[in-house]
């Protein structure tokens, strides 16, 4: 099997992201050691049951064991994946929620439509590819019609680049 190192610049993901997908594979839990929470802005230890990547290794779905709830860890935000040898007994509460094209995820999803800029698609497709499918170019303009899991993503893109955006 191909390590995923050689395509993972940075090795402590590329282990990371190894042991992860051995965990999944084994269907065993791990501790995310050192994780740095955005939301509790907080670095903490997590158990947690991985069960899927995400879209080119950014992030993992676990289930979080104390929390008692599924959430995408940030594979990024991840000090080091210690392995257990405890087995998962929630694999019937995993489950993903919908994961937009600014990598946000939630349950529920809003639509959303912007009119870019040249430079704003351009910027859109380099740090978002996956906003390609949702892109078209009507009456010589750039149109983004999406649905979105939260307004942080998309936020932050318009925000950057407000005199290149209409919403």
């Amino acid at each position: 099997c191909t390590s995923i190192g050689n395509y993972i610049e940075d090795k402590n993901c590329a282990a990371n992201i190894e042991m992860l997908g051995q965990a999944i594979r084994e269907k065993k839990k791990v501790i995310l050691k050192n994780y740095e929470s955005g939301n509790s802005k907080q670095v903490a230890d997590r158990l947690i049951e991985p069960y899927e990547f995400t879209t080119n290794y950014i992030d993992i779905w676990g289930y979080d064991i104390e929390k008692g709830e599924n959430k995408v860890f940030k594979i990024s935000r991840i000090g080091k994946v210690k392995e257990t040898n405890d087995i998962w007994v929630n694999e019937d509460r995993h489950q993903k929620s919908k994961t937009d094209c600014f990598r946000i995820s939630g349950f529920t999803q809003t639509a959303v439509k912007l009119e870019l800029s040249m430079m704003a698609k351009n910027l859109l497709l380099e740090e978002f590819p996956l906003a390609e499918k949702d892109l078209k170019l009507i009456d010589n303009r750039w149109v983004l019609d999406t649905m979105v899991s939260g307004m942080e993503g998309v936020g932050r893109f318009v925000i950057g680049l407000a005199s290149e955006v209409k919403i």
